[in-house]
């Protein structure tokens, strides 16, 4: 984004936008679509599927990989906020204590 538009507040054209937010991800599902492919037409059953059933192959695995991504990205936050939230109540247990003591 231009830094006119960012002063002015009006917002970039939107062709510059698409480009700075969508299109490095565009490119990442490109190169995965391209090395998922690369890994499927390796195996010998690959090439005796009819062409839907190769398409719909690496469709099939290009889907499961995101979700499998997103689940471990899911378990990792949820790792993370637990172990927040045990750390605030182990302090407000120590603050408790302290003030007792007071």
């Amino acid at each position: 984004m231009s830094n006119q538009s960012k002063t002015t507040g009006s917002k970039a054209p939107m062709k510059d936008r698409v480009t700075e937010k969508t299109m490095p991800l565009t490119k990442w599902f490109i190169e995965q679509y391209y090395q998922t492919y690369e890994a499927c037409s390796k195996d010998p059953r690959y090439r005796q599927l009819p062409p839907f059933n190769q398409t719909s192959m690496l469709a099939t695995v290009f889907i499961a990989t995101n979700a499998a991504l997103d689940k471990n990205r899911e378990k990792r936050d949820a790792r993370s906020t637990a172990k927040k939230l045990e750390d605030i109540s182990k302090s407000e247990t120590v603050i408790e204590e302290i003030t007792k003591v007071s």
